[in-house]
C-alpha cells in the first residue's frame, strides 16, 4: 500500500491491509482557487514548496499554464532551495503545476482576476508517491480477516514487492508491470489491485481506478483504506455526493481516521459549504495534529471569509511547527501582507 492530500487535494492512498503504505494525493486531487491581488499591469504569485512535515523541496520545477480556450501555451521555469517566484503574468486564470522527482506533481488554479484575496503568497506541500500511514496517530496494526486468510503464492507477493519499489520511486509504468505480473498469479490479491487503482489516480484516470478499486473491495469491503480510495475516485469524477455517503460510512467504522475526515472536509469546501467544511477539517486536526495540508486548507477558508484574524493565527501555528528559517521568513511574509 502506498501515500494522498492529506488536498491537497492531495493526497491517492493506496494501502495493504496493515495500513500502513499509502500513496497520498490528496492534495492533487482538490486545487485551492488562488485569488490573489488584482494591481494594474502584470502580476506576481510568490512560493515556498515543502513536504508535509515542513521541509523544503531542494529541487522542482513549475509549469505555469494559461486556463483558456486558446491552444495550449505553457512556460516551465526551475527553481531551488523550496522557493518560487513567478512573474509577468496578466489578469487571467493560470494552472501552475508544481513537480519534483520521488513526489507527486501539485497543481494549483490561480486566479488573478479579482482583488479578493488578501495575499499572492502560497504555500504548496508535495508528498511522496508512498509513505507510512496509519488509520490514527499510534494505532496499532489492522489486518483485516480476510487478508490473514488469503494463501498469496510466494511469485505474487515477490512482485508485488517489486511494484512497491518502483512505485516509491515514482517509476509508475514499471509498477503497474509488477503490480499486474503480481495479479496474473492470484488475481485477488487486494493490495495489488488497490495499488494499481492509485496509479490511475495518479494518471488522472479515476474510472480505470475504480475498475481495480471495486474488485479489491470484493476481496476485502470493510477495508477503509480500500474505501477512502473509492472516495477520492468519486470526488475526482464529480460524484461528491457518492464520496460523502462512503466517507460516513467509514467514519463510523473508524471515527479517529484522519484522512477520511480531511477528504469530507475538503469536499465540502469545494461544496463551498464552509461550516461542515471547517466542522471535518478540525476533527482531522484533532486526529491528526500533523496534517499541515488541513491547517493550509483552513487557513484558505478563513481568506476567503475575509477572517483575517483567523488566518493569521492559523499561519502562526503553522509557523511554530515548522524549524527550517527560509519557511518561517516566508511565513513572516504573509502575516506581513495580511497586517500581522
Amino acid at each position: 500500500m502506498s501515500p494522498v492530500n492529506p488536498v491537497g487535494l492531495a493526497n491517492a492512498i493506496t494501502g495493504n491491509m496493515k495500513f500502513t503504505k499509502a500513496a497520498f494525493i490528496l492534495s492533487g486531487l482538490f486545487w485551492f482557487v488562488i485569488q490573489a491581488h488584482a494591481a494594474a499591469g502584470t502580476h506576481t504569485v510568490k512560493g515556498v514548496v515543502i513536504t508535509s512535515d515542513g521541509t523544503v523541496v531542494p529541487e522542482f520545477s513549475v509549469i505555469v499554464r494559461e486556463v483558456s480556450d486558446a491552444p495550449e501555451l505553457f512556460r516551465r521555469k526551475h527553481f531551488q532551495n523550496g522557493e518560487f517566484t513567478v512573474d509577468g503574468l496578466n489578469p487571467a486564470r493560470y494552472q501552475l503545476q508544481v513537480s519534483s522527482p520521488q513526489f507527486i506533481r501539485s497543481k494549483l488554479i490561480v486566479d488573478l482576476r479579482s482583488p479578493s484575496r488578501a495575499t499572492e503568497y502560497e504555500i504548496v506541500i508535495l508528498h511522496p508517491y508512498r509513505n507510512e500511514l496509519r488509520i490514527a496517530p499510534g494505532a496499532a496494526y489492522q489486518v483485516s480477516v480476510k487478508t490473514l486468510q488469503q494463501k498469496v503464492p510466494d511469485a505474487a507477493r515477490e512482485a508485488y514487492t517489486r511494484g512497491v519499489a518502483f512505485h516509491r520511486e515514482g517509476q509508475l509504468d514499471a509498477a503497474l508491470i509488477e503490480y499486474g505480473r503480481a495479479l496474473r498469479s492470484y488475481p485477488r490479491y487486494a493490495e495489488a489491485l488497490t495499488d494499481i487503482g492509485a496509479i490511475f489516480l495518479l494518471y488522472n484516470r479515476p474510472q480505470s481506478a475504480l475498475t481495480f478499486l471495486n474488485r479489491a473491495k470484493d476481496a476485502d469491503e470493510s477495508n477503509p483504506i480500500i474505501n477512502l480510495n473509492i472516495a477520492i475516485a468519486l470526488a475526482e469524477q464529480g460524484e461528491h455526493g457518492a464520496a460523502l455517503k462512503l466517507l460516513k460510512k467509514i467514519l463510523d467504522r473508524e471515527p479517529r481516521m484522519a484522512q477520511a475526515q480531511s477528504l469530507t472536509g475538503k469536499i465540502h469546501y469545494l461544496q463551498k459549504n464552509y461550516d461542515e467544511a471547517e466542522t471535518y477539517l478540525r476533527q482531522a486536526l484533532e486526529s491528526d495534529p500533523t496534517l499541515l495540508e488541513v491547517r493550509l486548507l483552513m487557513i484558505n477558508i478563513n481568506l476567503e471569509l475575509q477572517k483575517y484574524d483567523e488566518a493569521r493565527e492559523g499561519l502562526r501555528q503553522i509557523r511554530a511547527t515548522i524549524t527550517n528559517q527560509m519557511v518561517t521568513e516566508f511565513i513572516d511574509e504573509q502575516l506581513s501582507a495580511l497586517g500581522g
